[in-house]
């Protein structure tokens, strides 16, 4: 009876040893740059846990031998029954590695590109990027370099920001983009003065680098306009290319009309220069003996630009200003 007794205090200290015991954890995953002892061992008690050293760099992994993992054992007090120099663990650092899938979406964005363009964009040597798991906002274009016709080549300065507002990870990316663009070509050559109809013309797609800034989109751009000089088949048209057809020659007889909240005037004049449709042409005035300036409307119609003061005709006074309302 006194020896089952004596016997229950060491039941008693066995048991509570075995709740205490430590378990090694295997291919460990860790979301810090400090690796504890929590990391590699569970069932520590209390106030055991401790900083032990650096975790992996991102995307990396080493592996902790059984010796290794005794020594840090012994040293912070872990009971380790299972103790071996055969065991180990894997330590890896849990990591998001920023692919281009990720990137492009976000590098188109940032060129705009017109909506109808037929667009592909490389990346040239991207190695992906790796960053802390828990960073999961999506790269942003911190600086871009680009050709102004938006295509060919780019350098592009992008950054994976903090969670925690600090420094984020940042990393260059070059590549090329390959732009086509709708342009209004020409079928067949024409002469100097030849009127563009529909059926000289047609869309066609072109390199963005192969495009003047002032090309001609749509057809109906091009039609009832004169070609400046000749242009062979297949030229795009641009408008610095085209003239408005004359509405308007020198010597004749028009209408000034001039418009501005509640006044409405008409005077008549005589154009002093020719002119199509939507050009600025002088108008004399015979009446006031003014010369004004006005946008052609129509064949027989001149509308005076505000803003821009009358000038006295008569070559023998110093040009003066002239109110429209005395017209």
């Amino acid at each position: 009876m006194v020896r089952g007794l004596s016997c229950l205090p060491l039941l008693a200290l066995l048991a509570s040893g075995s709740v205490h015991a430590a378990t090694l954890r295997t291919n460990i995953r860790v979301d810090h740059p400090r690796v504890r002892l929590s990391d590699l061992f569970s069932g520590l008690t209390a106030g055991q846990d401790a900083d032990i050293g650096d975790a992996p760099a991102l995307g990396g992994n080493y592996v902790v031998g059984g010796p290794q993992l005794t020594a840090i054992a012994a040293q912070f007090g872990v009971d380790w029954p299972d103790a071996s120099p055969l065991v180990s663990t894997t330590v890896t650092r849990a990591t998001r590695m920023i692919e281009e899938d990720d990137v492009l979406p976000v590098l188109r964005q940032s060129f705009d590109f017109p909506e109808d363009a037929h667009v592909e964009m490389t990346l040239a040597g991207f190695k992906p990027v790796a960053v802390p798991a828990q960073e999961t906002a999506a790269p942003t274009v911190l600086h871009l370099d680009r050709s102004s016709h938006g295509g060919g080549h780019f350098s592009a300065r992008m950054e994976i920001p903090s969670s925690t507002g600090g420094k984020g990870t940042a990393f260059p990316v070059t590549g090329t983009v390959t732009m086509e663009v709708k342009a209004v070509a020409l079928r067949h050559s024409v002469r100097p003065g030849q009127p563009i109809l529909p059926e000289d013309v047609s869309i066609t797609l072109l390199r963005s680098s192969d495009v003047p800034d002032d090309a001609l989109q749509s057809v109906d751009d091009a039609v009832g306009l004169e070609t400046r000089s000749s242009l062979s088949a297949g030229q795009v048209l641009a408008s610095s290319q085209l003239v408005h057809p004359q509405l308007v020659k020198r010597g004749s007889p028009v209408v000034l009309s001039y418009s501005q909240s509640s006044l409405h005037l008409t005077v008549s004049g005589t154009v002093m220069e020719a002119g199509g449709k939507g050009d600025m042409v002088h108008v004399y005035n015979a009446s006031s003996r003014m010369v004004l300036t006005g946008r052609v409307i129509g064949r027989t119609e001149v509308e005076v630009i505000p803003g821009i003061t009358p000038l006295s005709a008569d070559s023998r006074n110093r040009p003066e200003a002239v109110s429209l309302p005395t017209l």
